[in-house]
């Protein structure tokens, strides 16, 4: 298993326009050593300087949206899909994850990328 194959397990997810309140929140969203070095890649790629996170504010949020989302982390993939991951804004997923599937993602995470 890949990244890539963890990522399609989750539920597409389409952010209200000009809504980036979870990555001002959140501050600089967790990753793996696989999913750093994507992101430091894409960065290299783009000749994107890396931001600095203020106060909760992610490093990645630019002012057109996230810099990184073709790269985004699984915990940015993952918020809005799942019940213990919801949109405080009150956006809705395609599908909301079941809680039995959210558990497997995380496990199927820490057991191939940790």
């Amino acid at each position: 298993m890949d990244i890539e194959d963890l990522y399609m397990l989750i539920p597409g997810f389409r952010c209200t326009e000009g809504c980036h309140e979870c990555c001002r929140n959140f501050g600089v969203p967790a990753r793996t050593r696989v999913e750093d070095a994507r992101v430091k890649e894409f960065l290299r790629e783009h000749s994107i300087k890396q931001g600095e996170a203020r106060d909760n504010t992610c490093p990645y949020l630019g002012d057109g949206g996230c810099t990184i989302y073709p790269v985004r982390p699984l915990i940015c993939r993952l918020y809005g899909t799942a019940p213990n991951y919801q949109c405080k804004m009150g956006v809705h997923p395609d599908r909301l994850l079941h809680e039995d599937e959210e558990a497997e993602i995380f496990h199927l995470y820490q057991a191939n990328f940790f």
